[in-house]
C-alpha cells in the first residue's frame, strides 16, 4: 500500500491491512510452536463483560494459534462454563477488588507484575493486556507479534502537550 505510512519516524514499524500477508505470516508463526496470553480484569460489575469479551476474544484474537486468556477476577463464582477454542485455555484468578479508585490501576500492575514473574513468563511467550469491556468484531493476527509493540489511539495521532494527565503520586517517574 501506498496510500498509509508504514513506518513512524522512529523507524517502528505501522502494520495495516494489505501491508502483510496473512497466510506466510500464519505459516511461519504456527512453526515457532508460541503461545500467547492475554490478561484482563472484571472487578465489581465488570464481571458482566465475561461473556462477550471472551467469546469475541476466543474467535478472533490470534484464531487457530495457541492462546491462555488470564481473566482476573472477584466473582468467580459468577462465571459460567465458557466454550473455548481447542487450541486456546481459559485461567480464572481470584483478586480482591480495590476499594479506592485512585489506587487500580497500580494495584493491577503490581498483580501482573507479581504473576509476570511467577507465572506467565513459563507460560507464554508473548502477553497483552485487554480491557474487559471490549469486543473484538476483527480478526487480529500474528502481525501484532513482535518484542514490543503498542497500538496508537486516533487521539495520539495528533498528540497536544497541553492534553497530559498530570500525575498526582510523589514516587512517580513520569514526566
Amino acid at each position: 500500500r501506498r496510500d498509509v505510512l508504514v513506518l513512524t519516524p522512529w523507524l517502528a514499524p505501522i502494520v495495516w491491512e494489505g501491508t502483510f500477508s496473512r497466510d506466510i505470516l500464519d505459516a511461519q508463526y504456527l512453526q515457532k510452536n508460541l503461545v500467547t496470553g492475554v490478561v484482563t480484569f472484571a472487578v465489581e460489575k465488570y464481571w458482566l463483560f465475561i461473556e462477550g469479551f471472551v467469546s469475541s476474544a476466543n474467535k478472533y484474537f490470534l484464531a487457530g494459534h495457541p492462546v491462555n486468556f488470564y481473566l482476573f477476577t472477584d466473582c468467580p463464582e459468577k462465571i459460567s462454563h465458557l466454550q473455548m477454542a481447542p487450541e486456546n485455555h481459559l485461567f480464572v484468578i481470584p483478586v480482591q477488588d480495590d476499594p479506592r479508585w485512585q489506587d487500580l490501576s497500580r494495584s493491577r500492575m503490581d498483580i501482573l507484575s507479581s504473576y509476570i514473574q511467577r507465572q506467565f513468563q513459563h507460560e507464554v511467550d508473548y502477553l497483552y493486556s485487554m480491557d474487559i469491556n471490549v469486543q473484538l468484531l476483527a480478526h487480529i493476527g500474528v502481525e501484532i507479534i513482535d518484542a514490543l509493540v503498542a497500538t496508537i489511539s486516533s487521539w495520539q495521532v495528533t498528540p497536544q502537550q497541553d492534553n497530559k494527565a498530570s500525575e498526582t503520586q510523589p514516587g512517580s517517574q513520569s514526566a
